[in-house]
């Protein structure tokens, strides 16, 4: 028979810490090549588009050219790609913690 279910999750315990916690996990896939390939597109497509940073990176008005504003979606499209691979991260992690909790409780 199954031990009680009654426990704490890492929330319960960590809420406060969660968004730390989060963007460690998150972090671990900055070593795949693809999230390396989409930061150097970015990086050169800043180099090649300054406006385009400005854009995203201050609060101040900029004007963009349509080849800036090209860039821009582009420099978007890459960075929800990243986002997806942090994304994708943390769900396999919360696969490999909820796997982990069902052994601790002797299910598995």
């Amino acid at each position: 028979m199954a031990k009680d279910l009654s426990f704490s999750t890492f929330l319960d315990e960590y809420d406060t810490d969660f968004f730390d916690y989060l963007s460690k996990t998150s972090t671990a896939c900055h070593s795949e090549t693809r999230y390396k390939e989409l930061t150097e597109k970015i990086k050169t497509l800043y180099e090649q588009y300054p406006n385009v940073r400005k854009v995203l990176d201050v609060d101040r008005p900029c004007e963009l050219s349509a080849e800036d504003c090209t860039a821009l979606v582009e420099v978007l499209k890459y960075k929800n790609e990243m986002a997806n691979l942090e994304m994708k991260e943390v769900y396999f992690k919360g696969c490999i913690d909820c796997v982990s909790y069902l052994k601790k409780l002797s299910i598995l």
